[in-house]
């Protein structure tokens, strides 16, 4: 076989690498943008039922009260979509992982096999040399005898 073209097709399969690991990498910042959202969401919540706990101690309007339970309802709402979105993320990078760890793999292994048919070429050239070079000494051998 030749290494030109194993080296070709190994060439292709580590850009391919580095396109999936550059993908994975997004795909992990789109996550923690996502899960640092959500936590985000799920503070102001924490913060906003504290605040209502405080002031229903203190006394609260009916109307105001009204107010604080649909605005928690939809930051509950908004913090529901975002877990769904974290989900997904989630998933999504898990994909890319393994897809970057089969592509990581296969680059490895036509690496390997690029440097095993390199070593076969040179101990092919080699044998050839050594047998020019003991052909090249019978000659001589042979045309200075008697």
């Amino acid at each position: 076989m030749d290494v030109g073209k194993i080296g070709k097709v190994a060439a292709v399969a580590k850009t391919t690498e580095q396109k999936s690991a550059k993908a994975l990498q997004q795909s992990q910042q789109s996550f923690q943008q996502k899960q640092d959202q959500l936590d985000q969401l799920k503070n102001f919540k924490q913060e906003y039922e504290d605040k209502l706990g405080v002031m229903g101690q203190e006394g609260i309007a009916a109307r105001q009260l009204q107010d604080y339970r649909l605005f928690l309802s939809k930051l509950n709402f908004a913090i529901d979509q975002q877990a769904e979105e974290v989900q997904a993320s989630e998933k999504n990078l898990a994909g890319m992982r393994n897809q970057w760890i089969s592509e990581s793999r296969r680059k490895t292994a036509l690496d390997h096999l690029v440097d095993e048919q390199h070593k076969k070429d040179i101990q092919t050239q080699e044998s050839t040399e050594q047998k020019e070079s003991d052909a090249a000494s019978m000659t001589r051998m042979t045309t200075k005898s008697p």
